[in-house]
């Protein structure tokens, strides 16, 4: 630290990323949703998997494989491709049933779209290529990666 400097009043940088983020619109939605159902709107949020189990529940079969799931101790993120058994399932449905080959590492599951969002554009932009996509209704965001 500098002469007369303090850790009060010391600036702490912090990368270009990190000064321009902004928080998730899907969030900030979700949360404005949830306002107005506590306001007694009549709305049925499908923002971010909050979905009302009295309105839409969870089918016996599906909740039963979940219960067996937790007995197993199945309860940790997946790999970052998905389950190697789901991955060879789909490798084997979409030969059967399209008559298409790929390798099971071909095949990318994830438990919601964030990470085939960013496995995509991992996979297709370089450094200081512009990207323009949507962030909710009548909002479009330009960024440079």
């Amino acid at each position: 630290m500098g002469e007369g400097q303090t850790m009060a009043n010391r600036k702490l940088k912090v990368s270009a990323m990190a000064e321009n983020l902004i928080g998730s619109e899907i969030i900030k939605l979700a949360g404005e949703v949830n306002e107005r159902m506590k306001r007694g709107e009549k709305i049925y949020n499908l923002t971010i998997g909050d979905f009302d189990p009295k309105i839409f529940p969870i089918p016996q079969e599906l909740e039963q494989e979940i219960i067996n799931a937790y007995k197993n101790n199945e309860t940790n993120y997946p790999a970052a491709n998905g389950i190697e058994s789901l991955r060879k399932a789909a490798q084997h449905f979409v030969g059967s049933h399209n008559g298409l080959k790929y390798d099971t590492d071909e095949f990318l599951i994830a438990g919601g779209g964030r990470p085939l969002i960013y496995a995509t554009y991992i996979t297709l932009l370089d450094k200081g290529d512009k990207v323009i996509y949507p962030a909710q209704v009548g909002t479009i965001i330009i960024t440079h990666i």
